[in-house]
């Protein structure tokens, strides 16, 4: 998005809208999917698009995804995967959160594979793929230590003996999930590895065939190498973003998102006066302040002000005043070098200077997950295409 100067400018698809946008780089999309391709020696890549690729555009990002070559997609609703599978995607996609009130009926008539916890919703699968006159793959998830979903191990043994006798359905894979993943030390996760571990041979001594075992998402990816096993689920990382400060991502990742939006009026503000709902703010001496086109009903947290950043021809300028909903005030100091029409960087790079989530998110005490999948839907995302080489 650069003018014939080299400074960045409003798109032209924005015309006749207001100047507030996200760019989705999936040239960058497919070159994070390669790079831990490669740091997963072999295993395959289950590519996590729920919550609307992070905020990214699932779809979009799917297709990339799939193209390049995802063994499968992870979504956390039904209506994600009935989504994907409209958009004409026919890679396996697994269903990571709970089975629909109604049934399993939509699971299998869009050939959706959903993370099994309970016997219970074993038998409603199994009975909606008999009246479909099908069968339908699951994914056994077991509970190792996040008490969260997932099987008590305590129940493995009833689950195998109900599993048995279902004759329309088949386990295609065993998961779990680290709780504890901040720090690569922490023995919580190699307790919960060494469970998964021992389960696994339980459920591989019953079971006929070659069962796979997934338990690395991200930050698993990134400091626990043991809960590799056999396939790995990145999410985040996929997008370029780290899960936290102390983890390190397998291989170099480029950010895949950018978020702007333009300076919509400046004006001079003398020394100790207000500005923003309720005078939160003012300044010591004078300056100039300029409002922005974005506000927390497009994902500019609040806890911004006063602590976080924005770039403006590659200056950074601090957030002050309360972040309204549709609109954030910047100061930009006493020289009069930002007007009306600069395109603004919340997230992203302009000049020398990088915004990225992972400072934002440690600036606001949120998480990157946070920031990403709080960007507003009403912000358009601009799809730069993945150009094949």
């Amino acid at each position: 998005m650069t003018a014939a100067s080299g400074q960045l400018a409003v798109p032209p698809e924005l015309a006749g809208r207001r100047p507030t946008w996200i760019e989705i780089d999936l040239d960058a999309l497919v070159t994070n999917f390669k790079a831990l391709t490669g740091a997963a020696e072999g295993r395959p890549v289950w590519c996590v698009v729920k919550a609307n690729a992070y905020g990214h555009g699932a779809v979009e990002c799917a297709l990339a995804l799939t193209a390049a070559g995802a063994a499968g997609l992870v979504v956390a609703l039904p209506e994600e995967g009935v989504a994907l599978r409209q958009a004409g995607i026919e890679i396996p996609i697994l269903l990571s959160g709970p089975l629909p009130a109604d049934g399993a009926a939509v699971l299998v008539e869009y050939r959706l594979t959903p993370a099994i916890s309970r016997a219970e919703d074993l038998l409603v699968l199994d009975a909606a793929a008999a009246r479909s006159r099908t069968q339908a793959g699951f994914h056994l998830e077991l509970d190792t230590g996040m008490t969260r979903m997932g099987l008590d191990p305590a129940n493995l043994d009833s689950f195998l003996s109900t599993m048995a006798s279902s004759h329309n359905c088949h386990l295609q894979a065993v998961l779990s999930h680290l709780a504890s993943v901040s720090h690569p030390a922490d023995d919580s996760a190699r307790r919960q590895q060494m469970l998964f571990t021992d389960l696994m041979k339980r459920i591989r001594g019953v079971v006929a065939g070659a069962i796979p075992a997934h338990m690395a998402s991200s930050p698993a990816i990134c400091g626990f190498p043991g809960a590799a096993f056999d396939m790995v689920r990145p999410g985040l990382l996929l997008y370029g973003v780290s899960p936290s400060p102390s983890l390190v991502p397998p291989a170099a990742l480029r950010p895949v998102l950018s978020l702007r939006a333009s300076v919509i009026l400046e004006r001079e503000v003398q020394a100790g006066v207000p500005v923003g709902y309720e005078g939160t703010w003012s300044p010591a001496t004078p300056t100039r302040v300029v409002v922005i086109s974005a506000g927390y009903a497009d994902g500019l947290l609040r806890d911004v002000a006063g602590r976080a950043e924005a770039l403006v021809s590659g200056k950074r300028l601090s957030y002050v005043g309360s972040v309204n909903m549709d609109l954030a005030q910047l100061d930009a100091g006493p020289s009069p070098d930002v007007s009306p029409g600069d395109v603004v960087t919340l997230i992203g790079s302009d000049g020398g200077d990088v915004i990225s989530v992972e400072e934002l998110a440690e600036r606001t005490g949120r998480t990157s997950y946070e920031w990403l999948t709080g960007l507003g839907a009403r912000v358009p995302r601009i799809i730069r295409p993945h150009h094949h080489r």
